[in-house]
């Protein structure tokens, strides 16, 4: 599969490249040259395989590569990504089951698996493709429990600071899989919201500092690259201009349209979070990090303003152990004593 960036699509390069480096040489975002479109049979072949093989699949399309499930099996383990049910209509993906308890690290090792270089660092892209491959694997889970399929969308929740993740979201429902809304979450720095409700985004704003820092982010890093997707290159073009004189910039509203198909932003503030993580663990047993409790919290404020009821998937990046003074401060209860009891279960 070849690659452009989102500030020039004229000239093709290898997706090796792409993997490795964070931009070209243009200073762009890379993207597919050509959108991939997996078809229905395809789709519906994913639950009859496991959710590595899926993954597997996935990036031998994305990056030209002849991976097989047990090479997947052998770099992240059997067991990297684990469902669990938050209520009927939540599911919650643990997508931190490896032994630093950080995604990260999974995409690392795939990134080192791919380009063959164990010290490989993942470009950007990287970050993004290997998580399309992981939303395919997780689907084919979800539709192994008849919770998803082509005729039944699910949404996705996640957190906007990083876009990795959104991106990821978008280019997978593009491509075929059964993603209903993509609901991005922000704590107080909120201008993606504004960027979704208003069609402006101020890009000389000052973060302000809440309790999930990682999305403590004024641009969110990648939105580049959502640009390019609803926009193209002159659109890019504009958002650039307005980002080098730290202004405001405004998206044109055939661009606006395009982006407002199946995407939303949420904000929630910190006191939100705070309150959800002991709200999910006394109902359901389960404890989010901050970052999941963003998303879950934004998902249900999207539900209560658009009355959707599909099932939703939360996804979560790290284990709220990598968080554990605000997670044991929303629970009212000292660092250590959490711990105690983790280590005990």
């Amino acid at each position: 599969m070849l690659y452009v960036t989102t500030r020039s699509n004229a000239e093709p390069c290898t997706a090796q490249r792409a993997l490795r480096e964070n931009r070209g040489a243009d200073g762009g975002l890379y993207v597919p040259f050509r959108p991939l479109r997996f078809s229905r049979e395809e789709i519906e072949a994913l639950p009859g395989k496991s959710f590595n093989s899926n993954v597997a699949e996935v990036l031998n399309r994305l990056f030209g590569v002849g991976l097989t499930g047990y090479d997947v099996d052998f770099c992240i383990g059997r067991r990297s990504v684990r469902l669990e049910k938050l209520g009927q209509r939540v599911m919650l993906g643990e997508c931190w089951h490896n032994l630093e308890s950080d995604h990260s690290r999974t995409v690392r090792n795939l990134t080192a698996l791919l380009t063959g270089d164990k010290e490989a660092a993942p470009g950007d892209w990287a970050h993004v493709g290997i998580r399309i491959a992981v939303l395919f694997g997780i689907f084919g889970e979800l539709m192994r429990g008849g919770m998803a399929g082509p005729a039944k969308r699910v949404d996705v929740s996640l957190v906007s600071g990083d876009f990795a993740w959104p991106m990821s979201a978008w280019y997978a429902r593009q491509w075929g899989l059964s993603i209903g809304n993509i609901v991005c979450c922000c704590n107080e720095n909120g201008n993606l919201w504004d960027l979704c409700c208003h069609g402006q985004l101020r890009t000389d704003g000052v973060a302000v500092k809440t309790n999930t820092p990682e999305a403590d982010i004024v641009v969110p890093a990648g939105l580049e690259r959502l640009i390019y997707a609803v926009g193209g290159v002159k659109e890019v073009e504009k958002y650039l201009a307005a980002v080098r004189r730290g202004g405001s910039y405004f998206a044109e509203e055939h661009t606006l349209a395009q982006l407002r198909k199946g995407l939303y932003a949420t904000v929630n503030s910190q006191r939100r979070v705070l309150d959800t993580i002991p709200s999910v663990y006394g109902t359901h047993g389960i404890l989010l990090s901050p970052y999941a409790a963003l998303a879950y919290a934004g998902l249900q404020d999207h539900r209560a303003r658009t009355g959707e009821s599909r099932l939703a998937l939360v996804l979560e990046e790290k284990s709220p152990e990598k968080d554990l003074d605000t997670v044991a401060g929303a629970l009212g209860i000292t660092a250590a004593e959490l711990k105690s009891h983790l280590d005990r279960n």
